[in-house]
């Protein structure tokens, strides 16, 4: 089974190619203007390397997010475009999923997945439900607990400066890189957990768990108009 996978919910652009849970081939670019045109050039520059059709593709996945709004739904859009055209499953998965699967456990630590939600909060998983937390609370929650903790997401980028002062020496930092959702691990992901894969390519849509900054703003606005 080959599975093109596309994950676009931060700054960056990854696309990887998997058959039978390994990876065949995957390109990566960080950049912050994604677009729908740069997805499918780099699709169509990814393939052709290998000699292979977009109609050898039996399955695509994609990110869901949370993540960037605008990320998002370019990524989701092109991977409905391939589904529905060419009438093959798709699969979405939630960003927080992938990058806890990028880190394999290790005694002695604790992993955290954490994504930006703006506003000092940031996406967390709890149980299998996706909630914001404070930043200040979930620092607090991890001091407690007193041991070497690892945070994995843009989370541990944007708030650096708040883990080093309240963490110290427990926080254990990460090249910018690894805290960035990979579609080679959305893809296995989507190998393992393929019999969810769905020909109803409408029912995959974003995960938003709250509206953007620019709709919130813009209720405050009407809210606050005098008639």
């Amino acid at each position: 089974m080959k599975i093109l996978a596309i994950e676009t919910s931060w700054k960056s652009l990854s696309i990887a190619l998997n058959e039978n849970s390994k990876t065949i081939t995957s390109l990566y670019c960080n950049h912050e203007n994604i677009n729908s045109e740069s997805i499918f050039e780099k699709i169509d520059f990814l393939l052709k390397n290998i000699q292979i059709s977009i109609k050898d593709i039996d399955m695509f996945a994609v990110s869901s997010g949370p993540g960037s709004f605008t990320g998002i739904r370019i990524g989701i859009t092109a991977a409905k475009t391939f589904s529905q055209s060419l009438n093959k499953p798709i699969i979405a998965i939630d960003s927080l999923s992938i990058l806890k699967s990028s880190i394999p456990k290790q005694k002695g630590l604790k992993i955290f997945v954490a994504i930006d939600a703006l506003r000092n909060e940031i996406y967390i998983k709890n149980n299998k439900e996706i909630i914001i937390k404070n930043i200040n609370s979930f620092i607090k929650k991890i001091k407690k607990l007193k041991n070497k903790s690892l945070i994995v997401g843009n989370a541990a980028i944007i708030y650096k400066k708040f883990f080093i002062k309240d963490l110290g020496r427990n926080f254990i930092q990460l090249p910018q890189i690894l805290h960035m959702p990979n579609a080679k691990i959305l893809a296995f992901l989507a190998y393992k957990k393929k019999k969810l894969a769905t020909n109803k390519y409408n029912d995959i849509k974003p995960l938003y768990i709250r509206r953007s900054y620019a709709e919130e703003n813009k209720k405050t606005s009407k809210s606050n108009t005098f008639i």
